[in-house]
């Protein structure tokens, strides 16, 4: 389980991503580089956040009066996509806006749109 080496995997080989070449100069540790890292980070964390608020404004609040954390969001997100599915699921009531189309008498308004087929036809989340 050692690897075959004589000792412990040098830590730069156990790191992600560019691996340095033998010999190569010593450029990717240098204070440029790592404000470069830096900078690549801080805007990571900023494209996750901003993702994360732009869930938060698409999912029904519920009883939370507080910014919901990131695993609150999450969780939030799925249950309300499973709530979504359940609605699908069952069969239309008289009145609803999917009756229209799905009422056998004929007298809905016509087959929908290719965009109205996708929002009615969500068939694609099943497993989730």
């Amino acid at each position: 389980m050692d690897g075959g080496g004589p000792g412990p995997a040098a830590p730069e080989l156990l790191r992600c991503g560019r691996r340095r070449r033998p010999g190569a100069p010593d450029s990717a540790s240098g204070p440029a580089a790592v404000a470069r890292r830096n900078e690549r980070e801080r805007n990571r964390v900023k494209l996750v956040n901003l993702g994360f608020q732009a869930l938060r404004e698409r999912v029904p609040p519920g009883a939370a009066s507080r910014r919901l954390s990131k695993v609150e969001t999450l969780r939030s997100a799925v249950a309300y996509i499973r709530a979504l599915q359940l609605q699908l699921a069952e069969p239309a009531r008289p009145g609803s806006p999917a009756s229209d189309y799905l009422s056998d008498d004929g007298a809905g308004r016509g087959a929908p749109s290719p965009d109205e087929r996708e929002l009615l036809d969500l068939c694609w989340l099943g497993g989730y």
